[in-house]
């Protein structure tokens, strides 16, 4: 059997921040889009509604 190893505190902090930050950018990155996929789900809505508008009061 492999005997522990003992790694510094400094490459465990390191690692950890690593990987912290790899969550949180993915997480951002992840989210970003979404304010440009409503806008582009709302415009089609406005027109639906303006169309359905014009289409009673004729």
């Amino acid at each position: 059997m492999v005997s522990l190893v003992r790694v510094s505190p400094l490459i465990k902090l390191g690692s950890y921040s690593a990987l912290f930050l790899s969550v949180a950018y993915g997480a951002r990155c992840y989210n970003y889009p979404k304010p440009w996929a409503e806008e582009e789900r709302r415009i089609p809505a406005e027109e639906k509604k303006e169309r359905d508008k014009q289409k009673c009061t004729k």
